[in-house]
């Protein structure tokens, strides 16, 4: 998850609209991937494009389900740190495919990328991706409304 200081926090909360406050940035504490979408918002016949960098799978799906004629999703980026990725650092990618599955009790995230790798989230020595059940892929690049 995301974390911001009050110290910054840019103006009054809600100055921007209700319920909205702008920070000059924001933190994260795990070493997690987090995805990072582009989002077309239409209104009154003018559209601009927001960022949304989100924290899991649940959301991202929630995302997708929540798409409209006003609000439509138009890129999905993975960021993910380099004991996932097994590079140096951070990267960030274009996803073309996320699937959850299950290894035993834990739920597993398998993360495609434009490059062809397919990352997961998994801590478990050994764990091997053929072992997962009950696949079932949350989001496809054919699923974004507007390329």
């Amino acid at each position: 998850m995301f974390r911001t200081q009050d110290s910054d926090l840019i103006g009054v909360p809600g100055i921007f609209g209700e319920g909205l406050a702008h920070w000059h940035s924001v933190s994260r504490i795990l070493r997690t991937h987090w995805y990072h979408l582009t989002v077309r918002v239409s209104e009154q016949g003018r559209s601009t494009e927001l960022t949304h960098m989100i924290e899991g799978e649940h959301r991202l799906q929630n995302m997708l389900v929540t798409q409209s004629d006003e609000q439509e999703l138009v890129d999905v980026q993975v960021m993910t740190p380099a004991w996932m990725n097994r590079r140096v650092g951070w990267d960030m990618e274009r996803v073309t495919k996320v699937t959850l599955g299950y290894d035993s009790d834990f739920e597993v995230c398998l993360i495609e990328v434009e490059g062809g790798a397919v990352y997961h989230n998994s801590h478990r020595p050994g764990f091997q991706i053929d072992s997962l059940t009950d696949l079932r892929p949350i989001f496809l690049s054919n699923m974004i409304r507007s390329v």
